[in-house]
């Protein structure tokens, strides 16, 4: 059964679906530590809160048929 408009509505923004890919999680874990080792506050906020997002979400997986 294809996706209708309405299935979509519950699923997250394609934005924040590549934020749950291993490389986001990786990359962004590192650049905050990155930016605290730096004393880069804001930096510092704005890449941990995207990591943690990234590491607390899992990956959609299809459901096997």
């Amino acid at each position: 059964m294809r996706r209708t408009p309405a299935r979509r509505i519950r699923s997250h923004p394609p934005l924040l679906h590549h934020l749950r890919t291993p490389m986001a999680r990786w990359g962004f874990t590192i650049l905050a530590l990155l930016a605290a080792a730096s004393d880069q506050m804001w930096p510092f906020f704005f890449t941990a809160a995207l990591a943690t997002y990234g590491w607390r979400t899992r990956p959609r997986r299809r459901t096997r048929r």
